[in-house]
C-alpha cells in the first residue's frame, strides 16, 4: 500500500479531513448542550449529522461515478473550508444558535459524506482487487488512529481556546487539506454518462442483485441505530452522572479510537480466518454485551477500558461489510451502491439518536443502553433467521 502514491495520496486527504471531522463531531454537540442546556439539544445535533447520508447518498453516489476524482476532491475539501468558516464568523459574531448549528452539520457531513464516498471509489480504481481488504484495513487503521487522538485533542483544545478558536483551527486544516488535494491526479476513464434516473436504476439493480449485501444493509441499519443511541447515552453518562470535564469526555472517547486501531490491525486476517458471515454476526451479540456492561460501569476508568472494546467491536465489524461491499461491486458502479447503501445504513439514526436525548432528559440514562443492547439483538435475530445464515460459525478450509 505504501507504494501505491494515488492510494496514500488520498489517504492522507481524507485523515486530515477524518481529524477535523471527529474533532467537530466532538465539540459541536458540546456547544449544543451548553445552549441548550439538555440532552435534547445534545442529540438533535449528534442526528442532524446523520441526515445527509439519509436524503442525499444516493444522489451523491450518481454525482461521484459520473465525476472526476481529482475535481471532486477540491470541490468538497473547498466546501467543507468555506463551511466551516461560516461557523466562525457566528461565533464570533455571537449570532450561533441551535437551528444554525443543525444547518451547518448537514452541510458539513453531507459534502464529508460525499467526499468519502469518492474516496471509497478511488480506491477501487487504483488497488488491485486482490488488495482491496488490506487497502479497507490500512485505510481503517489510519482513520481509526484520527479517531483516537480527534477527542482528546478536542477535548483539549476546547480547554485551551474554547469553541471559536476550537472552530478557527480547524478552519485552517481544512484550508490544507484543500490545498493537498491538487496533488492526487488519478489515471481515469470516465464510463459515458447516462441520464441521471436510469443511472440511479442501474446501482439499485446492481444492489438488489447481491443478496449478501441487502440482508448486512438491514443489518446495519439496526445496529448503527444501536450506536447512535450509545453514544448519545455514553456523552451523557460521562457528563450528568459522572460530572467529568471535556477534557474527560475526550480521553474515554479517544479510547474507542485505540481499540479500532487494534481491530483494523488484525481484521483482515481474522476475517479470511472466520469467514465473512462469521466475522460480521458475532461482533453484534458482543458489543450488546460490552453496552450492558457501560450502562451500569460506575467509574471512568472502567468506562475507559469497555470504550476500548466497544471501539475494536465496532470497527471489525464495519470492515466485515465495507470490505465484502467492495470486493462484490465493480469500480464503475461503486459510488452508486455505496450511496444506496449509505443512505440506508444511516436510516434508523436520527430517531433513535433524538429519542435518546428525550430518554437522557428524563433521568433514563441507563434505559438508552438497555435500548441499544435490545437493538443489537433484533439484529442479530434477523440476520440468524429472516436472512438464513443460522448461527455461523469458522468457515470450513479445504
Amino acid at each position: 500500500m505504501l507504494s501505491n502514491r494515488p492510494f496514500m495520496t488520498a489517504t492522507s486527504v481524507f485523515a486530515a479531513y477524518m481529524l477535523a471531522n471527529t474533532v467537530l463531531s466532538f465539540a459541536l454537540p458540546l456547544l449544543a448542550f451548553d445552549i441548550s442546556q439538555s440532552g435534547a439539544g445534545l442529540a438533535l445535533i449528534k442526528g442532524a449529522g446523520f441526515i445527509p447520508n439519509v436524503l442525499f447518498a444516493i444522489v451523491i453516489g450518481v454525482i461521484n461515478d459520473r465525476l472526476r476524482k481529482a475535481f471532486g476532491f477540491r470541490l468538497y475539501t473547498g466546501l467543507l473550508t468555506l463551511s466551516c468558516a461560516a461557523l466562525w464568523g457566528l461565533l464570533v459574531s455571537d449570532q450561533v444558535s441551535i437551528p444554525a448549528l443543525v444547518v451547518l452539520m448537514i452541510v458539513l457531513n453531507g459534502v464529508g459524506y460525499a467526499l468519502g464516498n469518492l474516496q471509497m471509489t478511488l480506491i477501487r480504481l487504483v488497488v488491485d482487487p486482490e488488495k482491496l481488504s488490506e487497502a479497507t484495513s490500512f485505510q481503517s487503521a489510519v482513520n481509526a488512529t484520527i479517531t483516537t487522538v480527534g477527542p482528546a485533542i478536542g477535548g483539549f483544545t476546547l480547554l485551551w481556546l474554547g469553541y471559536t478558536g476550537l472552530v478557527m483551527a480547524v478552519t485552517l486544516l481544512f484550508a490544507l487539506t484543500f490545498l493537498a488535494t491538487f496533488t492526487i491526479n488519478p489515471a481515469e476513464t470516465l464510463p459515458p454518462r447516462q441520464p441521471f434516473w436510469p443511472s440511479l436504476v442501474e446501482g439499485w439493480q446492481v444492489f438488489r442483485a447481491n443478496r449478501e449485501l441487502m440482508m448486512m444493509t438491514v443489518v446495519i441499519v439496526l445496529t448503527n441505530a444501536a450506536e447512535g443511541a450509545f453514544g448519545v447515552g455514553l456523552i451523557l453518562k460521562i457528563k450528568t452522572d459522572l460530572l467529568a470535564s471535556d477534557a474527560a469526555l475526550g480521553i474515554v472517547l479517544a479510547a474507542a479510537g485505540g481499540g479500532s486501531v487494534i481491530a483494523a490491525s488484525f481484521a483482515p486476517k481474522i476475517r479470511r480466518k472466520l469467514g465473512y458471515r462469521c466475522a460480521f454476526f458475532w461482533p453484534i451479540w458482543m458489543l450488546g454485551a460490552v453496552y450492558v456492561a457501560i450502562a451500569f460501569a460506575p467509574t471512568l476508568p472502567l468506562l475507559f477500558i469497555l470504550s476500548f472494546f466497544e471501539g475494536a467491536l465496532s470497527l471489525f465489524f464495519a470492515i466485515g461489510v465495507w470490505t465484502y461491499r467492495q470486493e462484490t461491486t465493480q469500480a464503475m458502479h461503486m459510488g452508486r451502491v455505496a450511496g444506496i447503501t449509505g443512505a440506508i445504513f444511516k436510516v434508523g439514526m436520527p430517531p433513535v439518536i433524538i429519542l435518546a436525548g428525550l430518554l437522557s432528559d428524563v433521568q433514563a440514562i441507563t434505559s438508552v443502553f438497555l435500548m441499544a443492547v435490545g437493538i443489537n439483538a433484533v439484529a442479530g435475530l434477523f440476520l440468524a433467521t429472516i436472512g438464513g445464515w443460522g448461527w455461523p460459525g469458522p468457515a470450513k478450509t479445504k
